[in-house]
């Protein structure tokens, strides 16, 4: 019986606002869609029977075994490319083939929507609860602790937002911290305010950001978060929750004020419920808002208390506060690719 021979196959993106190449290897007996599925990559299929069409190619170069009665076919140079459904297509040698809305591992399309308000609500302090209805049909899709873009009419720049609902729901959560000083999340909330009082759809893009469970994680997960920072995590936790995750899973939430911490009694029922959860309130009383001594705190307070050198780790906060954070803890033995945060894609560090 002979062994399975490796090929290389080229995927290709053909959308020309977000062409995009990938290369993997798939054995030659196993499908390429089956192999990109194994891989972490995101092909368009249904049927899977080579019936519906959905994961229909174009193929560039090489062969391959098509269909289920699995006649070899074989790009010719100067001709149209055949087609051929990934679903059922073996690879006979080393092959390029094109497609529509495939996506590599940790990637999704970003989808433009109008939604619904149906909920503006203050928590504690000055956070608030926007709950947002997704339009009726197919969910789009987000990864657990990616984050949203909201337009505001007028505006050239976009707000952005921490989804703090875990993906596979049609009504989703942002938590937003309008402080008296904070002029441009005051108008952010009014302006949905108002759009909720109006029933006028409002217009955001999603998802954005990097630090995020693309799957379910195979180390334990420590989450470090600051202020509303904490929506982020939230959507990770449910996520987990959700999956049954049973490796240990810690939660460090830094605020500077009690009323702060806005959903404090949430985090406690997680604490109970889930005995693989723990759960660390951290409150600084900090006269000045440019003191770094709260960030010293959390970090410190997992060195204490975690093995970090198996841990995924994930902070959301200030720029300085995740710079501070990763220092300690990269100083201490963690692996920086096991560090995540969404400000070491944007932020500039002094």
């Amino acid at each position: 019986m002979s062994e399975p021979v490796l090929h290389q196959v080229i995927l290709e993106r053909e959308s020309p606002e977000t062409s995009a190449r990938y290369s993997l290897l798939c054995s030659n007996e196993q499908t390429i869609y089956s192999a990109a599925q194994s891989q972490g990559y995101r092909v368009p299929a249904s049927c899977l029977n080579g019936v519906c069409h959905i994961c229909r190619a174009k193929l560039h170069s090489g062969s391959v075994l098509s269909g289920t009665s699995k006649q070899r076919v074989t790009a010719l140079d100067g001709e149209e490319p055949p087609l051929v459904m990934l679903c059922k297509a073996w690879p006979l040698e080393a092959c390029r083939v094109s497609l529509k809305n495939i996506y590599g591992p940790g990637e999704l399309p970003v989808n433009n929507l109008k939604c619904q308000v149906v909920n503006v609500e203050r928590l504690k302090g000055f956070v608030f609860q926007v709950d947002l209805q997704l339009p009726a049909g197919k969910l789009p899709a987000f990864f657990p602790g990616q984050y949203l873009a909201l337009s505001l009419p007028g505006k050239t720049d976009a707000s952005y937002f921490s989804i703090a609902s875990a993906p596979g729901q049609r009504v989703i959560s942002l938590h937003i911290q309008a402080d008296p000083h904070l002029l441009s999340a005051q108008e952010v909330i009014n302006y949905l305010q108002v759009s909720m009082d109006s029933k006028q759809a409002v217009s955001l893009a999603l998802p954005f950001g990097e630090a995020c469970l693309t799957r379910i994680p195979l180390q334990p997960i420590i989450l470090i978060a600051a202020g509303t920072g904490f929506a982020q995590m939230k959507s990770i936790l449910e996520y987990l929750f959700d999956q049954g995750f049973n490796l240990p899973v810690s939660l460090y939430w830094g605020v500077r004020k009690p009323e702060d911490m806005y959903l404090l009694e949430l985090a406690e029922s997680w604490a109970n419920r889930y005995e693989n959860f723990t759960f660390r309130p951290l409150i600084g009383e900090l006269e000045e808002s440019e003191s770094t001594d709260h960030h010293n705190q959390l970090s410190e307070s997992v060195l204490a208390e975690q093995p970090i050198g198996q841990a995924q780790v994930f902070v959301s906060g200030s720029p300085k506060l995740v710079f501070s954070v990763m220092d300690a803890l990269l100083e201490a033995g963690l692996p920086e690719g096991q560090f995540h945060s969404d400000v070491l894609a944007y932020a500039v560090r002094p």
